[in-house]
């Protein structure tokens, strides 16, 4: 492996890192301004740290799917991505509504939500630009 090709390997998680530490500086910074829409900056900035460490993660299974020389080993890291983040997300979403029962905040979830979709798109968007990098070397 070329020392290109090793730089390109590990800046491929550096969007999701900015994304975390800025929506992290966001909710620290906006604390008084999402408590006054109802949202707990507290369930957003765990679920936050919670979807970085699970999407990083499935990150590398999908690059190492990438890199699978048959179908089988492809399919299986794919779908070993997927359902990694899937499951740890509907079972942290489980223990937190089983935890608090009727004081769920919905404001949170849904800060959670679109944060799941963020880092969903920036990890997609992040190994297309790796795989296009390592097929143009």
């Amino acid at each position: 492996m070329s020392i290109n090709q090793q730089i390109q390997k590990n800046k491929i998680a550096l969007p999701l890192i900015i994304v975390y530490c800025i929506s992290t500086a966001i909710v620290v910074l906006g604390k008084k301004w999402l408590q006054q829409w109802g949202a707990d900056p507290t369930v957003i900035i765990i679920g936050n740290l919670l979807l970085f460490l699970v999407s990083v993660a499935s990150l590398f299974l999908y690059q190492r799917a990438m890199l699978h020389a048959t179908t089988n080993g492809f399919l299986k890291n794919t779908y070993g991505g997927l359902f990694l983040k899937l499951l740890i997300c509907i079972f942290a979403v489980m223990l937190y509504v089983f935890a608090v029962k009727e004081h769920v905040n919905k404001p949170a979830l849904f800060a959670c939500i679109f944060l799941y979709f963020l880092y969903t798109v920036l990890e997609m968007r992040s190994l297309l630009h790796w795989n296009k990098a390592r097929r143009n070397a």
